[in-house]
């Protein structure tokens, strides 16, 4: 299926080079590290910048929605100004061919930008376990061995009291944190904060559900499928 994802976004190669573009300026905005700035690297992150994860619910949801409405604004906007003189005005490839093929570039290019609107899918599912407070299983590692050294430290403590030896011999005994965590120190996802509660969850689930859907039917290229056959009917009717 990766050819076929390739295939979808070479068709729409416009929409794929700016949804990367607009998701590596997001990323400058949340200071998110980005890893690798080719926008169309042949696998699944082709038409998505490489990123550091986001750490942070807000973050995580600004990620996926700031290129997303920069995409669709503009998107509508060349689709409106090539529909509208084609099914409106009457513009006819017979009367008027130039304009014609020219309404019909303009409106494939604001189908190629809605085609590539949504967030990649493990941004997707990213945000959606960020948000309901679930980390990834490498994430969940990392917090479960934390808290078992502490938990072991503060057990240590108790039985021997804190003296200059004990942390030495603590060490000795279990080990350094960095070589049981095999995972460079990050800032762990700690999912929404409590204030924002059921209400938080009863506003923003739609929309997360949304970018969910949207990454996966575009991880499958239903929206280029669509696309394709919006201009051939038209092509046909004309």
């Amino acid at each position: 299926m990766r050819v076929f994802y390739m295939i979808t976004k070479i068709i729409t190669y416009p929409g794929a080079f700016l949804k990367g573009f607009w998701e590596h300026i997001a990323c400058r905005i949340l200071k998110i590290e980005v890893t690798d700035r080719n926008y169309l690297a042949p696998d699944w992150h082709c038409g998505h910048v490489k990123h550091e994860p986001a750490m942070t619910p807000a973050k995580a949801f600004l990620l996926t929605l700031l290129p997303y409405m920069a995409q669709r604004m503009l998107g509508w906007i060349f689709i409106g100004a090539s529909f509208a003189p084609i099914l409106i005005f009457g513009v006819r490839s017979t009367q008027d061919t130039y304009f014609f093929w020219l309404y019909v570039v303009a409106l494939f290019f604001g189908l190629s930008l809605l085609c590539n609107s949504f967030p990649q899918w493990e941004d997707a599912k990213r945000q959606w376990n960020l948000f309901f407070g679930r980390p990834t299983a490498q994430e969940a590692a990392a917090i479960e061995t934390l808290l078992e050294q502490e938990q072991a430290m503060l057990s240590y403590e108790e039985e021997i009291g804190e003296d200059a030896g004990a942390e030495a011999e603590f060490t000795e005994e279990i080990g350094e944190p960095a070589e049981i965590i095999d995972i460079e120190p990050i800032d762990l996802p700690l999912g929404l904060p409590k204030y924002a509660g059921l209400f938080g969850k009863i506003v923003l689930t739609p929309c997360n559900a949304w970018f969910l859907a949207g990454a996966w039917l575009e991880k499958w290229g239903v929206p280029t499928v669509l696309a394709l056959g919006i201009v051939i009917m038209l092509l046909i009717l004309q």
